[in-house]
């Protein structure tokens, strides 16, 4: 049995032990219509450039129309800034809500107070944290997100080794993870041996490119894994090891996307990702909505749901 394979066998028999526990959303009665007679726009900069974004965006207005809102979709197109005028634009639309689905929500801050000068609430998708005036944020508990990833790695090389690290700090969720995950590094012992800043325009090409340099730069037992803070970054990582043969170099990701999880169910170097669950993080993003079209809003406006380690033993 490979080297390798022994390292999967301990991620996987360790993804058996790591459980989380949920922060409990705002429990709130539904009728099957509940949203009739009112509407939703939700706004962001990544709906066509990010996998994940995509996947939440339209789970979320599937279950929004299902309930009886009307809803529109607008993509700023990687352009965080415009974020704020396209919420001064909801609010003149005479939008009911507007949720902010993964954007800078601290760039946000004249659209936000446009949208609480004329009541509107607006509410949070994955959108960083919570900001005032925004209602609440519903999204995977972000130590989850850095510490099961970060654990599969350690696990995996027994506790020593090297490992690269591709996060993204302006985006506060991947901030937060890559945050959780290098102290954990660190309290191992592992090395990070780069610390790279990744691209949300081209997230896989970069990751790719960037890759195939550290592989060069560091050969055969000085790199031992590499650490993605989204699956479009560790899709290009990777791709790199695959494309000159270093599948000894160990991948993780995050959101537990299609393609990740194809990937590791065949046993080969992405070992794993932490999924989103974002059939639930939406379905309570809408219960939160409704909660408040009713009168109650949730006690704690960060609305955390757990992630889940994803190996190459529940990859189907």
């Amino acid at each position: 049995m490979s080297d390798l394979h022994v390292r999967r066998g301990i991620v996987a028999v360790a993804a058996l032990a790591l459980a989380t526990t949920a922060v409990a959303a705002p429990a709130v009665a539904q009728d099957d219509m509940s949203g009739e007679g009112k509407s939703i726009i939700v706004i962001t900069p990544f709906y066509a450039s990010q996998p994940a974004t995509t996947q939440a965006v339209d789970l979320f207005i599937a279950e929004a129309t299902e309930r009886g809102y009307e809803t529109k979709l607008v993509d700023t197109a990687g352009d965080n800034a415009a974020v704020n005028g396209e919420i001064a634009s909801a609010v003149a639309q005479d939008f009911d809500a507007i949720v902010s689905a993964f954007a800078f929500s601290q760039e946000l801050g004249e659209g936000l107070a446009t949208a609480a000068e004329a009541e509107v609430p607006v509410f949070g998708l994955d959108a960083g944290g919570v900001f005032e005036p925004m209602l609440a944020n519903v999204t995977t508990d972000p130590g989850d997100l850095g510490s099961l990833s970060a654990q599969a790695i350690i696990d995996a090389l027994g506790g020593e080794g090297q490992v690269a690290m591709i996060h993204f700090d302006p985006f506060e969720p991947v901030r937060l993870r890559a945050v959780t995950a290098r102290e954990l590094f660190e309290e191992s012992g592992i090395e990070i041996v780069e610390y790279i800043e990744g691209s949300p325009e081209d997230p896989t090409g970069f990751a790719k490119s960037t890759v195939l340099d550290l592989l060069v730069k560091y050969p055969e037992g000085e790199l031992d894994a590499v650490w993605g803070g989204w699956d479009a970054t560790s899709w290009g990582a990777f791709q790199a090891t695959q494309e000159i043969g270093r599948d000894e170099v160990l991948v993780t990701g995050v959101d537990g996307t299609d393609f990740a999880k194809a990937e590791i169910a065949k046993d080969l170097n992405w070992i794993a990702t932490v999924e989103q669950d974002w059939e639930t993080i939406t379905s309570t993003l809408a219960d939160v909505i409704d909660g408040h079209f009713a009168g109650t809003d949730p006690e704690d406006p960060n609305v955390l749901v757990p992630g889940v380690l994803v190996t190459a033993e529940n990859a189907q």
